[in-house]
């Protein structure tokens, strides 16, 4: 991702959710994850490389991190191809234009508004080079995500009939061709056009998609065995270990995300993070510290749609960037993503507040889910 600105085919058959499915609405950890990712998504916006002069130990903290907050884009394509397989469109066309309808809609908004920000806000791109940005979803940093969220999600059209057994084969093809597209950009240099199409490949992103439509389909529920679970956590930690390794003996931090050990981190991730959510929800303080991030879900899509360039870049920069934190690498990045994170969330909920109906056309905020009220029988 970039940092802010500073210097067809005929119906399958039916689908019926797997009957030991939750809805979507019962699965905590979805809406937990959401939030969560949402905020990761923030914060990878608000970083920027640290000075020379910065500690080494916090520049050592904020890689680990940094690898951390690389699952959110795998983490959002992984919960979107799960719940996928819900969508009970009558055909094609009738799926697509639920999809256009619900992406679509939104993005060309919201890119359209960047691109006239672009223009306003003083800078050196021509017209010609702003609209080249615009054609290829580079007018702000985020939107390449959407496109290949599109693509991902017509393609599943195609696959979403399939057996239990053919989609488990699907996703490990998926996943070594994943892994292919990673170590092939791993090796080379990401910079300029060769970095925009890099992003926009649905190869370097489509496993998680993948993995997630498989669960949908195959079990409609995210939990695995406590050995699998801590055999997953176990490999993130080896796989973190080596990140750092070879970041700090000279080899270089891997470039976003491509390089094989961020790929691999993300994807245990996809079982570990709902696991850890789903336990922590389970206690009292645990479900109350989830409650904030929960409360984002329906707000996600929305607040990744607006939070660039104007509240991560240009408010946080006017506010934060010139005033007594300039100084300080760590109080400076940690104050952008803070200030930019707040407002974005805060500009959401107001255009929803004031006008609902806008929000969820342009701005993609869905209506927050109603949990169903627990029956209540009459004394005997």
């Amino acid at each position: 991702m970039h940092v802010p600105r500073r210097d067809h085919h005929p119906a399958p058959p039916p689908l019926a959710t797997p009957a030991h499915a939750a809805p979507a609405q019962g699965i905590e950890e979805i809406d937990a994850l959401r939030g969560v990712a949402i905020l990761f998504v923030m914060f990878l916006h608000a970083y920027f490389s640290p000075w020379a002069t910065t500690a080494h130990t916090e520049v050592t903290a904020l890689r680990l991190v940094h690898l951390l907050t690389h699952a959110a884009v795998p983490v959002y394509l992984f919960m979107s191809g799960f719940l996928g397989v819900r969508d009970r469109s009558a055909h094609f066309g009738a799926f697509v234009v639920r999809r256009l309808h619900r992406l679509g809609l939104p993005m060309v908004v919201w890119m359209a508004a960047a691109l006239l920000f672009d223009a306003w806000w003083p800078g050196t791109a021509t017209w010609a080079e702003r609209l080249r940005a615009f054609a290829l979803f580079n007018s702000s940093g985020q939107f390449y995500f959407l496109l290949v969220l599109f693509v991902l999600t017509l393609a599943s059209y195609a696959v979403r009939g399939w057996s239990e057994r053919r989609l488990r084969w699907l996703t490990v093809a998926a996943f070594v061709v994943n892994l292919a597209a990673i170590v092939y950009y791993q090796s080379h240099e990401i910079a300029g056009l060769f970095a925009i199409v890099a992003y926009r490949n649905p190869l370097v992103w489509v496993f998680s998609f993948t993995f997630g439509l498989y669960l949908g389909r195959a079990r409609g529920h995210l939990v695995w065995s406590r050995r699998i679970t801590v055999a997953a956590a176990a490999g993130m930690a080896v796989i973190a270990m080596i990140y750092a390794a070879q970041g700090e003996r000279g080899g270089g931090y891997p470039i976003s995300y491509f390089g094989v050990t961020v790929f691999l981190f993300a994807a245990l991730g996809l079982v570990v993070f709902p696991a850890a959510l789903r336990g922590l929800g389970r206690t009292r303080t645990g479900h109350a510290m989830l409650a904030p991030a929960r409360a984002l879900a329906p707000y996600a899509f929305a607040i990744y749609l607006v939070h660039k360039p104007y509240f991560v870049g240009y408010l946080s920069d006017r506010l934060i960037s010139n005033g007594p934190l300039a100084d300080d690498y760590l109080k400076l990045m940690t104050s952008l993503f803070v200030m930019g994170g707040v407002a974005s969330i805060a500009f959401v909920i107001a255009v929803d507040r004031v006008a609902p109906r806008f929000a969820a056309l342009a701005l993609g905020v869905e209506r927050p889910r109603r949990r169903p009220a627990r029956e209540v029988r009459p004394a005997a």
